[in-house]
């Protein structure tokens, strides 16, 4: 039996790539396999084993003729890995994030110290595996780069692949399979809405438009953008980091931002752009192929008491005609603020996840009409009609119930096959087990 570490006992050190343990000290280290530039050693593979046999699963003896056969499965796993990595280090559009990286590593220290009782605790803990809280640090950075590129990969390669054909019988293979180990189903909660957003006077538009064509004067000028962005932009989420949106792609965006984004040469300011946000000013950074990096600021219309109490009225006029028996997906197309989901389906603990309002929700019933349920967005007030489609009490899962993640995983996993196929096809492959 292998020796059991009490750093994976808690299972939340390393995913197998950068499994911590050790060998067991009678093994010769020996390559496995060639993989393009990149080898495998045998001690890799067994540490894989171990983390493996430390979260529950069946391990065979390595005396046993079922090993082998695991060991083989596990060592394809790892070149699968490695292929995908490579790909993913030649292609000039992955560009990991190393902030988010640091930030993640932190927080994994930072909940493993309070687990074992504070940061000395944890710094005798890798002592007794061997590694320093440093070594441990630039452990945690290289798995989590790591998960990073390989998700950034196939985000890449997925994005317009052909679908692939998912047939009934695989989903209820995966469906038994996973039958097992699924938890009870919570008390579950389906709602169709119509969220209404306040709409602005024309006076209210005017004054925005031209507090942005101020802003841009004196960019133009030879103020700085950041500093202005950060003192006067109205998005709560990129102000404080001087109107920096980061990377981004077609489809993220509002149709006309994005227009003027991609149309503008580095370090080149865009003129007042109107979305249904506001008015913006884009400044952009920096290019590479299919993708931007950009600031803005957005100056959002002013919402009186006047836009409240109109909204408030056609909020009542849109559920009087729901509850007369119109279609809220009708009424979504027609009145509905396209950002706001049409329908949702959550357990009734999370339900405090969503704005306010909403724990009207926590006593209603089959076909019951809630609102209007009035609340502040990130992005103005808004006011929502709701009808309850159904109330599940909790209960096990059905195959009905998972119907659609079981056909989404089982197509993710055939496109990802078909990408792995097309990278062992190209690359060097030597197994020498």
């Amino acid at each position: 039996m292998m020796k059991r570490s009490p750093l994976l006992l808690i299972g939340l050190l390393f995913v197998p790539a950068m499994a911590s343990a050790q060998a067991p000290d009678d093994i010769v280290d020996r390559l496995v396999a060639i993989v393009g530039d990149s080898t495998v050693l045998q001690t890799q593979i067994l540490e894989e084993l171990q983390v493996m046999a430390l979260g529950g699963a069946d391990v065979p003896d390595p005396t046993d003729p079922e090993y082998e056969e695991l060991f083989r499965t596990v060592l394809d796993r790892f070149v699968n890995r490695l292929l995908v990595i490579q790909a993913a280090a030649k292609d000039s559009l992955i560009q990991v994030d190393e902030s988010t990286i640091d930030e993640r590593v932190t927080d994994r220290i930072t909940l493993l110290a309070q687990q074992f009782g504070g940061q000395a605790a944890l710094q005798q803990a890798l002592a007794a595996e061997g590694l320093t809280l440093a070594a441990f640090r630039e452990k945690l950075k290289n798995e989590f780069r790591t998960e990073q590129l390989q998700a950034m990969f196939y985000q890449l390669r997925l994005r317009d692949a052909p679908p692939a054909i998912v047939t009934e019988d695989e989903m209820l293979e995966l469906f038994q399979e996973a039958r097992g180990t699924l938890e009870q189903r919570p008390k579950l909660l389906t709602f169709r809405q119509v969220v209404l957003k306040l709409t602005p006077s024309e006076g209210a538009l005017e004054t925005a438009r031209e507090e942005a064509e101020a802003l841009l004067d004196r960019i133009n000028a030879g103020e700085d953008f950041a500093e202005l962005a950060e003192e006067y932009s109205d998005d709560l989420g990129t102000a404080p980091l001087g109107g920096d949106l980061g990377w981004f792609r077609r489809g993220r965006m509002l149709r006309e931002f994005e227009d003027a984004a991609f149309a503008l040469r580095e370090a080149e300011v865009s003129p007042v752009v109107q979305t249904d946000f506001g008015f913006h000013i884009i400044k952009l950074e920096r290019q590479r192929p299919g993708e931007r990096q950009a600031r803005h600021i957005l100056i959002m219309p002013e919402q009186t008491e006047a836009d409240l109490n109109r909204t408030r009225t056609l909020a009542s006029e849109v559920l009087a005609r729901a509850k007369g028996g119109e279609s809220m997906l009708a009424l979504f197309e027609e009145f509905s603020d396209p950002a706001a989901p049409d329908s949702l389906t959550i357990p009734f603990e999370q339900l405090s996840e969503l704005p306010g309002p909403y724990m009207a929700l926590q006593s209603t019933s089959d076909g019951d009409f809630i609102g209007p349920l009035e609340y502040d967005a990130d992005q103005g007030q808004r006011i929502a009609i709701i009808h309850v489609i159904e109330v599940r009490e909790a209960g096990s899962y059905t195959f009905e119930d998972l119907r659609g993640q079981l056909a989404s995983r089982l197509q993710q996993e055939k496109q990802e096959d078909r990408v792995l196929e097309q990278l062992r096809a190209r690359a060097h492959i030597e197994i020498r087990r």
